[in-house]
């Protein structure tokens, strides 16, 4: 009986925590709702202020279509900014290119003009004129007589073997060096301010002294003989000595086509092997024909005359000829309008033949 009693006590408090419990939570969960609600009342007293607000701002009909207005206008002006503008490019570009177009004009006439001036500036310090040309010759002429002029004219012409009158230029300048000898390791700097090119005046150099025109008096010194220092009146102007080259050498080619034709004033059955045969590098003979007997017959041509120096050139060409095809038969040759009577004396002794023939 005390038992059952018990168990209904114990479930009677049981009942009351459960319910005092609930009562706790419910006061919890009204107070957290209460603030909330609060919230929720500011939050909507807010909202209803700012939606007042809004509506007080908001343009009335009248001003949105103003504004309306002003927006078209706006895009309208912008358009035709835009126009304006693109027409203004396109007015530049057309006049860039015009102003490009003349500057370019302007700059190649300039640009020709001064090459012209540039080139008449040149003419006239490397060029005479006809009566300077003239003059000069008359001057020269006078110092030598006509066959000495010739003699001079044939030892211009065996060194000089080019009319490139960049080439005469400083060939020429070279000459004017060895008037008071010329050593090459130690006048470097000359060899540069005169333009001489260091791998071609050698061989100059060697012609040179190949035709007794300068001496070799010390390891690499050279020295212009002198007799020979007429030459001087010759390179003074390259330019003047590169009009006479080629007179000279015109009519040089002229008696040569002449001979080449008419081979039979020489000699009877004499025909034509080789023409410009090279016996050594930067020496030449004339003509390599064979006679009826099938005898190499080398023809050297001479114009206007032939010098009694043909005779020492002669002698090496048959040396240099001989010893390049290994026999010692050939006939030498030289043939010329004129031959002077000590000339051919000289030949004559040598057992060198001669033949004149006018041209």
């Amino acid at each position: 009986m005390l038992q059952d009693f018990a168990l209904q006590v114990d479930a009677g408090a049981t009942i009351i925590m459960v319910i005092i419990v609930a009562l706790i939570i419910s006061l919890i969960f009204y107070t957290s709702q209460k603030r909330n609600v609060s919230k929720i009342k500011d939050n909507l007293e807010r909202v209803s202020a700012d939606l007042n607000t809004l509506r007080t701002n908001l343009p009335r009909t009248t001003e949105v279509g103003f504004l309306q207005e002003n927006m078209k206008r706006l895009c309208d002006d912008f358009g035709t900014l835009k126009t304006s503008i693109e027409d203004q490019m396109n007015k530049l570009n057309s006049n860039t290119t015009e102003d490009l177009n003349k500057t370019r004009d302007l700059m190649m006439k300039t640009g020709t003009e001064k090459v012209v001036e540039t080139a008449n500036n040149y003419l006239t310090e490397n060029s005479v004129s006809r009566e300077e040309f003239d003059r000069l010759q008359e001057r020269i002429e006078k110092t030598s007589g006509p066959d000495e002029m010739d003699e001079r004219m044939e030892v211009l012409s065996n060194i000089f073997d080019t009319t490139n009158i960049r080439t005469l230029n400083w060939q020429c300048k070279l000459i004017k060096l060895l008037n008071g000898g010329f050593a090459p390791e130690a006048e470097e700097e000359q060899i540069a301010l005169n333009s001489i090119p260091t791998s071609k005046y050698t061989s100059f150099i060697k012609k040179l002294t190949e035709n007794g025109l300068v001496e070799e008096k010390l390891i690499d010194a050279y020295y212009l003989v002198p007799e020979f220092e007429w030459i001087h009146s010759y390179v003074d102007n390259p330019d003047w000595l590169r009009q006479r080259l080629e007179n000279t050498a015109k009519k040089e080619r002229e008696y040569k086509q002449f001979i080449r034709e008419h081979l039979d004033l020489i000699e009877s059955g004499l025909l034509l092997e080789q023409e410009e045969y090279e016996v050594v590098q930067g020496s030449k003979i004339d003509f390599v024909c064979r006679d009826s007997s099938g005898r190499a017959v080398v023809l050297e041509l001479k114009y206007p005359d032939a010098k009694s120096s043909v005779r020492g050139q002669i002698f090496r060409y048959k040396n240099d000829y001989e010893n390049k095809i290994g026999r010692k038969d050939s006939r030498f040759i030289v043939v010329a309008p004129k031959i002077p009577e000590n000339v051919k004396l000289l030949l004559a002794n040598d057992g060198l033949e001669y033949k004149e023939v006018s041209f």
